[in-house]
């Protein structure tokens, strides 16, 4: 997963001389898949099977999460120390831009500070509402009751309802983000609930936006240097004063090369995240060397 999302971003870095924060999705998506995967690694280990033997084990998961949380507050109150960790070489060119400011970073970091948190508890809803067959997972038909099934749509319809009517009457921009971080949970899980509650409406998919959804990484990376221009700060004009057909065309380039680019991302991560451990010990021992050089001569390592 890191491979697949990091590998067109660590090449434009170096060809177009970016910051790595300058595709902030990127990093900010790996920097919770990390925080994800060591909450899961970290001893006691908890899987879906040792969990079924020893309902026990669904408290070490809740002190996790509890634990999770604490630690998230702690950097998030205390700027100082929040810099102090994330300041540190070399670690700090992953996280500072152009100008060498962590601000952006923090920004995107705090914003949505606990999603994972709220994804994970949401998964660990749903795996014990399984394990103990509240919801009827094994069928196309409604996961509880038509009663409760259609009571969670309606909730989830004012859910949405509710935080787009907090979006728009949210004067404070700054007010608006230190709220955000509290509620984004309700139009997120009002859409996951709405979406997979009713059978109807689980069972069935656009493809057209399936076929976006697949390439969505690279469309997002892609925007920066293709769709627009001037870091960002206008767009890419290939025929003058025909804004219509100019959007058309580029637009037409945009996911054509996007396209391309998640192609040769899937092939490339087969062959560098190999199944055979030894073959996968040899490609990161290749990468370390290959990119050690380079980050020492661009400056990365603060040697």
């Amino acid at each position: 997963v890191l491979f697949r999302m990091n590998i067109l971003v660590v090449t434009l870095c170096f060809v177009m001389n970016r910051p790595y924060q300058f595709y902030y999705f990127v990093p900010l998506v790996s920097f919770w898949f990390l925080v994800i995967y060591l909450v899961m690694a970290i001893p006691p280990h908890v899987t879906a099977q040792s969990s079924e033997a020893n309902p026990m084990l669904y408290l070490y998961m809740i002190l996790k999460f509890v634990a999770l949380i604490v630690v998230i507050s702690l950097f998030y109150l205390s700027e100082v120390f929040f810099e102090k960790v994330f300041l540190t070489r070399p670690l700090k060119a992953l996280f500072v831009t152009s100008d060498d400011s962590i601000h952006e970073w923090r920004f995107r970091w705090q914003l949505d500070r606990f999603s994972p948190v709220y994804g994970m508890l949401f998964a660990f809803g749903y795996k014990v509402l399984v394990r103990y067959k509240i919801i009827k997972d094994d069928g196309p038909g409604n996961l509880f009751s038509n009663t409760i099934s259609w009571t969670l749509c309606a909730l989830s319809l004012i859910g949405i309802g509710s935080y787009a009517v907090f979006s728009v009457l949210c004067s404070s921009k700054v007010q608006c983000n230190d709220v955000h971080s509290y509620l984004v949970f309700l139009p997120i899980i009002s859409f996951i609930l709405l979406r997979n509650v009713l059978g109807c409406l689980r069972t069935r998919y656009s493809s057209f936006f399936a076929w976006f959804g697949k390439i969505s990484l690279e469309l997002f990376i892609s925007q920066y240097h293709i769709w627009m221009a001037a870091d960002t700060h206008g767009v890419l004009v290939l025929i003058p004063s025909y804004p219509v057909l100019n959007v058309v065309i580029t637009s037409f380039i945009f996911i054509v090369i996007s396209h391309e680019i998640n192609f040769i991302s899937n092939t490339l991560c087969s062959y560098a995240v190999h199944q055979d451990i030894k073959i996968l010990l040899r490609n990161i021992i290749v990468f370390i060397a290959v990119l050690l050089p380079l980050c020492y001569f661009n400056g990365l390592l603060g040697l």
